[in-house]
């Protein structure tokens, strides 16, 4: 009988959101961009991307080693002025925020 291992693979925080009316896609992108040389500066960071689709859903994908790395940063992003700009972008009643942990099964 075949035996499956399961790892875990480090955590994915994912922002989904809304931007006020008044923001265009364009300063989005730049406040956002101005986030990274913040965010890369904490342990366990991965890496970033940002998506929009066509209906101006954004989508927010971190990339960390562990959950209590992406926690502890969400945490001090908040009191970065570089950040709260972007922040502020954000329509906070359309926002979802998840930590997820990919899993890879491996047959043994």
């Amino acid at each position: 009988m075949e035996k499956k291992e399961r790892q875990e693979v480090g955590t994915i925080e994912l922002v989904i959101f809304k931007t006020k009316p008044e923001f265009c896609q364009k300063e989005v992108i730049e406040a956002a961009n101005a986030v990274n040389p913040v965010v890369k500066k904490f342990k366990g960071y991965i890496s970033r991307k940002l998506a929009v689709s066509k209906d101006g859903t954004w989508t927010d994908i971190v990339y960390w080693t562990d959950l209590e790395s992406a926690e502890h940063a969400a945490q001090e992003v908040m009191k970065s002025e570089i950040c709260q700009k972007f922040f502020e972008m954000i329509d906070e009643k359309s926002m979802s925020f998840m930590h997820l942990n990919p899993v890879i099964e491996n047959k043994k």
